[in-house]
């Protein structure tokens, strides 16, 4: 038996102005959490762990994982043009001919290389569900803008743990992705190939779809950049820092 599609149902503009309000909710405490001063008096840091590297991974944070409203249009609209390369990675593939040609231009990590790129990129998508599962919160407790920090937090604790855990597990694992600079130096080259080929068609290339790729490209060279000329031991010292941020956050959550 036929059924009727189900429409998506369609933003007020109270529930956007809530969503965005939320964000900026998130980036203070997102702020607050990666300022040196709370580093340092929360965490036991290595050497290695000063204020310019705190600085820097607070930077990409509130730049590009969660920018303020102004830019959350633009990143929210390219990143609907991601998903199509997301969920269907061989529109990557065809962009640069058959696998045989791509390896032997790009090497046989060419394969990993695509896959790093997506899952890193993978992460925005999964913030914009965790957004979404903050304003569902919001929504049913009928709380309407602005938030007090208590309610805020009402919306997170709305968020089953199992489900922030994930999210923040995927945050982790894409400072990972950022370290392996080698690898993400071959998805950037692939990247750059991506968009040459596209400018070259676009008559079949929307300039939307460009812009996603470009965009998604620079999230990737920012991230690689913060990690490019760190030693090892350095990176491994940004990734537990990292984890154990994030982890302490989300136990806060809970226990608030």
């Amino acid at each position: 038996m036929a059924t009727k599609k189900k429409t998506k149902a369609k933003s007020t503009p109270a529930d956007i102005e809530m969503k965005y309000h939320l964000i900026g909710k998130y980036r203070e405490v997102v702020e607050k959490r990666y300022d040196y001063k709370t580093v340092a008096e929360g965490f036991e840091l290595p050497e290695s762990i000063n204020k310019e590297v705190v600085d820097t991974l607070k930077k990409y944070f509130l730049e590009s994982l969660y920018p303020e409203a102004a830019k959350r249009e633009k990143l929210d609209a390219a990143f609907e043009e991601l998903q199509k390369y997301v969920l269907h990675p061989g529109r990557i593939t065809d962009l640069l001919g058959n696998i045989g040609s791509a390896i032997l231009r790009f090497g046989f990590q060419f394969p990993v290389a695509i896959k790093s790129g997506l899952n890193a990129l993978e992460v925005h998508t999964s913030a914009k569900h965790f957004e979404n599962s903050l304003l569902a919160g919001a929504i049913k407790n009928e709380f309407t803008v602005p938030l007090s920090d208590d309610q805020f937090y009402v919306c997170l604790q709305s968020i089953p743990k199992p489900q922030l855990q994930k999210f923040i597990d995927e945050v982790s694992n894409l400072f990972y992705a950022f370290s392996n600079t080698d690898l993400l130096g071959k998805t950037i080259s692939i990247m750059d190939d991506v968009l040459q080929r596209m400018y070259a068609k676009k008559d079949v290339y929307s300039a939307n779809e460009i812009e996603a790729i470009e965009l998604g490209r620079e999230i990737i060279r920012r991230g690689r950049d913060m990690f490019l000329h760190l030693d090892e031991q350095t990176k491994l010292d940004i990734l537990e820092l990292i984890k154990a941020n994030e982890n302490d956050f989300l136990e806060s959550v809970y226990v608030k």
